[in-house]
């Protein structure tokens, strides 16, 4: 590896730490820690949701698919996640802000509460919650071993340990704050080196007539809209994409932090439209080394994940080389930085709330589980040898079955019940396990194309308003101030 590129991967490395230590000094409060001290402005705020979102799974593992199977993966994740945005500030957006106002409220577990006036519904979701961090933070463990690996030569395990204890460093002593901001950081270099990449992939690889036409070639579904995925995959996933977004519990908190009512405004525009640019990577590089490799000009791969980093590795300069790399270990280290200090508050704040436990010296507490949860999400990823991007979507689909029906639809529809919100996640919970481990173990239960998380989701929802209009008697009586709230 050039040394260029790994003097810019330190430097990059170096600025993230130096961001926590400054956080560190900011971190005095658990409300520091969790929602920093509900201080962000819209662009902040918006750039942090963005960087969040775009993960280790969106860019390394949606080039692989690229470039395993074309544009499927852009029209389907690539587009509807950008609508995401604009449907999550619609439908939570100032109700999760109003809610709150409404007393110390740093969680989706106090959210809940508040909503049902039960502290089982925080208990479920508080676990759901942890349960989904260790399974999405295992994809950003496999994305960040692979990274180093290229970089600096070490086993991919040894890569991600090495990325992690620097994550670790940042997010154990600055929390959200130092979230935030390094994922203000890291956002603007994906944005930037996404620009970049994807012009200089298109003159590799000989301009987008020519990228086209070579893929056509080869096989005609690589270079239609659809690529070689089946429409029912396409739909899955721009249903569990943009729907479901508003269900991405490290995405929605972010409504909590923000300063007033105001900074809500452009939020939706900042955040998809910066989502939007940080695709242009994927189709670049995605489509330009599938291009390649059938004229026979690219290295025969172990791993579709391998693409991206195979092609800035052999196909441009050190530099360029170096701040993609950079780019790619900012989407991985942003969303685990939200991931890691989301699950910390399950497990001091949600669960044992639940059972009527209030843990004293809760920053401190929130701390270890920082640690905690790095090691455990270490294991499972190590565990789990699915590719990057297949990972990501079952811990995606997680939380968009747990979270969407029990939060955001419980926040617009007054007639939901406790016990609906209980039996989504459940349910949420048992589909995505049982139907993603039976997957892996060869028992086919789902038709050809149907991602599992998508069915989840489904059934989470319908059994949310199913059990909640059977449950009817059991409806709390909202507080007048609820009430404002969940009319936004």
């Amino acid at each position: 590896m050039s040394g260029i590129i790994i003097s810019i991967v330190i430097v990059y490395l170096l600025i993230c730490i130096l961001i926590g230590i400054w956080a560190t000094g900011k971190t005095k409060t658990t409300s520091d820690f969790l929602i920093a001290g509900k201080n962000l402005g819209m662009f902040v705020m918006a750039v942090a949701a963005f960087s969040s979102i775009q993960s280790g799974f969106g860019m390394l593992g949606g080039t692989g698919l690229t470039f395993s199977g074309g544009m499927g993966f852009v029209a389907g994740v690539g587009i509807a996640a950008p609508l995401g945005f604009a449907l999550t500030w619609f439908l939570v957006g100032k109700r999760m802000w109003k809610v709150g106002e409404l007393g110390e409220v740093y969680t989706l577990g106090d959210v809940v509460e508040k909503r049902y006036n039960s502290k089982a519904v925080r208990g479920w979701l508080g676990v759901a919650i942890t349960l989904g961090v260790i399974g999405y933070l295992g994809t950003q463990v496999q994305a960040m071993g692979i990274i180093m690996h290229t970089v600096f030569g070490v086993s991919p395990k040894v890569g991600a340990i090495i990325g992690l204890a620097i994550l670790g460093f940042y997010c154990v002593g600055g929390g959200i704050i130092a979230g935030v901001y390094t994922d203000l950081f890291q956002g603007v270099i994906m944005v930037g080196v996404s620009v970049i990449i994807f012009f200089m992939a298109l003159h590799i690889g000989g301009g987008v007539q020519t990228i086209t036409e070579t893929l056509h070639n080869a096989d005609p579904l690589l270079a239609s809209p659809f690529g070689t995925y089946s429409i029912l995959s396409i739909a899955c996933w721009v249903f569990l994409f943009s729907l479901g977004a508003a269900g991405q519990p490290h995405f929605i908190t972010k409504f909590l932090m923000i300063k007033n009512q105001k900074e809500l405004k452009w939020g939706a525009f900042t955040a998809g439209f910066a989502y939007t640019l940080s695709t242009l990577l994927v189709i670049g590089i995605g489509l330009t080394a599938r291009s390649l490799y059938v004229k026979g000009n690219f290295p025969e791969l172990a791993s579709p994940d391998e693409a991206l980093t195979v092609f800035i590795t052999e196909f441009t300069s050190p530099v360029i080389g170096g701040l993609v790399i950079a780019g790619l270990l900012a989407a991985i280290m942003s969303t685990g930085s939200s991931f890691v200090t989301l699950g910390a508050s399950g497990l001091t704040r949600d669960i044992p709330r639940a059972f009527g436990i209030k843990i004293k010296n809760e920053l401190f507490w929130n701390r270890m589980a920082v640690l905690g949860l790095l090691v455990i999400s270490t294991l499972f990823s190590f565990y789990m040898d699915t590719l990057v991007a297949l990972l990501g979507v079952f811990g995606w689909g997680t939380f968009a079955s747990a979270v969407f029906p029990a939060v955001v639809l419980g926040l617009v529809w007054e007639k939901a019940t406790k016990y609906g919100a209980i039996s989504s996640i459940i349910i949420g919970l048992v589909l995505n396990f049982a139907l993603e481990l039976s997957g892996k173990y060869g028992l086919v239960i789902l038709p050809p194309g149907v991602i599992v998380g998508a069915v989840a989701f489904a059934f989470s929802i319908i059994t949310f308003i199913a059990v909640s209009l059977i449950t009817q008697k059991s409806t709390v009586e909202l507080d007048e101030k609820m009430l404002d709230a969940m009319e936004g």
